[in-house]
């Protein structure tokens, strides 16, 4: 493995990746303040508001950094500056990842920067808080200090020094998403192919896990205060349809090669598999170790449940120096070159579309079918609630699933929200079950079932509808908020999730 080369020695591409980080960041913190929080970040900003050792669906890191926010302001620029900043760091440890392990070219760094951020998904998450957000940071940075300790000298004091690091961030990784699991058979996968078995005689191995295991401690003590039911679930996660279907896995590989670009997916794909069998694919392999057991993993389970996008962006990330580099290797091919142009155009033209409709909903698309819908009117919709409120006794708001509750929730806060679904999730820990027979307000988006389900366990016995609001921006109705009062609830049973999860009881509310 060649040492790393000086940043200082290729000052010019390192200039330009600082410009487009920079750049980017800027752009991405002026978007912040045009639209309202997305579903999962307002569920992670309600994690800020309710601050715990663990929740239900993920770890707690997430929601202590957004602890540090909400003290100070609930706006929605201001959630957004915190994950904009671990974005800015997460390209630029990449930059250094790239130009250390392929010192030959020395736009690699660069130009691995332009493909990531070219491409439609990481435009999306570039500012927003979620899990993802520091597990990618954590995991780059496990990176590094595991290309410190291949250059360490074993049981030395840098050795030592590198394993205590390792412990620290393979900790923030667990602190941020399960999924940081998959680090840690990277990180054997590569020990049992290179053979360092020595480093199980290192004493800093042991101490890295002793450091790592008490970084995380806090996910096992809530877990074992609440039935281990965050466990239990993210075992269950994923595998709700008793049949395993191929469908599901093809549509779930279509979408990550659409937010992701052909050239980052198809290429990343044969690499990730193709180096295990190439003799000068060292550093190929290094990248394909990491990157390879998420993406399998979520194919995997894709097959009972479609896996999310985002949830592979990290693999992504990981083997992006590499396609770059097999370009820049194979760039006198045409086909190579018309792949690469077609590919780019394809996902700027994309994420161009994005960020100009973030910026402003501009496309005259129909009335209620916008791409960013979701994303408008929710404070509006929430004062409109509010309004509505003392004529109907006070009554408690209601949303029909938890991603619109995630915004009633927040955007209503303090006032709790209940949800009229069979799921048990985070809410119900948060603020208990509707009372039997109790009335309530729902706020129903116009994307959702209108009129809402009502007449079977978990939902009212009657809705009747109150008003419309429709949020129009450059004479556009973006999306229409729907309210009614709700009588009767039908008590839910939830039975079958206290089966499904293995518990002997359903948890009670914190």
């Amino acid at each position: 493995m060649k040492q790393p080369v000086l940043i200082q020695s290729h000052p010019k591409p390192y200039r330009y990746s600082l410009v487009l980080i920079i750049t980017l960041t800027l752009w991405h913190l002026m978007l912040a303040g045009q639209v309202n929080l997305s579903v999962d970040e307002a569920h992670y900003a309600l994690y800020g508001l309710k601050l715990d050792w663990s929740y239900f669906d993920h770890p707690p890191l997430v929601g202590w950094l957004n602890a540090l926010i909400v003290p100070l302001s609930h706006s929605d620029t201001a959630l957004r500056v915190l994950p904009a900043i671990f974005y800015a760091l997460s390209n630029l440890v990449l930059y250094h990842i790239a130009v250390r392990l392929y010192p030959s070219f020395r736009w690699i760094g660069f130009w691995t920067l332009a493909l990531i951020n070219s491409a439609f998904m990481f435009q999306l998450l570039s500012i927003s808080m979620l899990p993802d957000t520091p597990l990618i940071l954590a995991s780059l940075m496990v990176f590094w200090i595991f290309l410190n300790l291949r250059e360490s000298p074993s049981n030395s004091k840098r050795s030592l020094k590198n394993w205590i690091w390792l412990g620290f961030w393979l900790g923030i990784a667990g602190l941020s998403k399960y999924t940081a699991i998959t680090l840690v058979f990277s990180l054997l996968m590569i020990m049992l192919v290179e053979k360092r078995f020595y480093w199980l005689k290192d004493k800093g191995l042991w101490l890295a896990i002793v450091i790592a295991a008490v970084i995380i401690s806090p996910i096992l003590y809530w877990n074992s205060t609440h039935d281990w039911i965050s466990i239990l679930y993210q075992l269950k996660h994923g595998t709700h349809n008793d049949n395993w279907d191929w469908h599901r896995v093809l549509n779930t590989q279509l979408a990550q090669a659409g937010v992701y670009s052909l050239l980052l997916f198809g290429l990343g794909w044969w690499l990730m598999l193709s180096a295990w069998f190439q003799r000068q694919a060292e550093v190929s392999r290094l990248l394909a170790a990491f990157a390879l057991p998420i993406v399998l993993l979520f194919a995997i389970n894709s097959g009972y449940e479609m896996s999310l996008p985002h949830w592979t962006q990290l693999a992504w990330l990981l083997i992006s120096p590499a396609v770059v580099y097999w370009c820049w290797k194979h760039w006198q091919f045409k086909a190579v070159r018309a792949f690469v142009y077609l590919s780019s155009f394809i996902t700027l033209s994309a994420s161009l579309i994005l960020n100009s409709q973030l910026a402003t909903p501009w496309m005259p698309l129909p009335d209620n079918e916008n791409i960013v819908r979701d994303l408008h009117g929710w404070p509006e919709a929430i004062q409109q609630a509010k309004d509505l409120q003392p004529q109907y006794n006070n009554a408690p708001l209601f949303a029909s699933n938890w991603t619109q509750a995630s915004r009633i929730g927040w955007y209503a806060y303090p006032q709790p929200v209940y949800i009229t679904d069979n799921r048990f999730d985070q809410f119900d820990l948060w603020f208990g079950n509707p009372a039997q027979g109790s009335n309530g307000l729902m706020i129903v988006p116009s994307y959702e079932d209108i009129p809402p389900k009502t007449g079977t366990s978990g939902h009212f016995e009657t809705c009747t509808p109150l008003k419309q609001l429709p949020i129009i921006k450059r004479g556009i109705t973006i999306v229409t908020y729907h309210f009614y009062f709700c009588e009767n609830f039908q008590a839910v049973s939830y039975q079958g999730w206290v089966k499904m999860l293995g518990l002997t009881q359903k948890p009670l509310a914190s």
